[in-house]
């Protein structure tokens, strides 16, 4: 450990770099990286209903929405338990990230990220020597994050990938049946 680091104390609770809404109840929450053309997504198998899906899920009792929209992400991208995430990681993203944006719908918090934010969170999770079986080496950027991850189907998300943003006129399957055949045929080719 530096001297630099030695000295310096935690903020409790921790504090983000720019003044954030306050929700004082939520359910839910979640992180969003995107360009604005194109948004992370993930594979869930084991839903009702398997999909593609955002990147988070329910609240602890205690957390703040952010510190559940970072455990959510760890554990998603990463296929870490909460209890395996280094201490002080989430303190530490919640005071060095600075969301895009934050809004809340029906419950659930959704904090928005660009992809350069995401290289940011995964150089943080690199300094607090994340573990993660998805990874040989943990990710740098967001083709690592997709390419590199070894696809687990026990994992909460299967497999990560980026879906174009695009306006809907009337809710829809988002993917062609079709298309889904042809990725369940091919799946079996391998």
């Amino acid at each position: 450990m530096d001297l630099k680091s030695f000295f310096v104390r935690p903020v409790h609770p921790p504090q983000p770099p720019r003044k954030i809404p306050s929700y004082a109840s939520f359910m839910g929450a979640g992180c969003e990286f995107t360009d604005g053309k194109h948004i992370l997504a993930g594979y869930q198998p084991h839903k009702k209903y398997p999909c593609i899906s955002g990147i988070g899920g329910h609240t602890e009792q205690g957390e703040t929405y952010l510190q559940t929209a970072y455990r959510e992400t760890i554990e998603e991208i990463f296929d870490v338990e909460a209890t395996k995430i280094p201490a002080g990681l989430i303190d530490t993203l919640i005071r060095k990230m600075c969301p895009r944006e934050i809004r809340m719908k029906k419950g659930y918090v959704l904090v928005t990220f660009t992809f350069q934010d995401l290289e940011k969170f995964l150089k943080l999770c690199r300094r607090y020597k994340l573990k993660s079986a998805l990874y040989t080496k943990l990710p740098k950027n967001l083709m690592q994050t997709i390419q590199h991850r070894i696809q687990n189907p026990e994992a909460e998300i299967e497999a990560l990938c980026l879906l174009p943003i695009v306006k809907h006129s009337k809710p829809c399957a988002f993917v062609h049946p079709g298309f889904v055949h042809d990725i369940t045929e091919t799946s079996q080719l391998q």
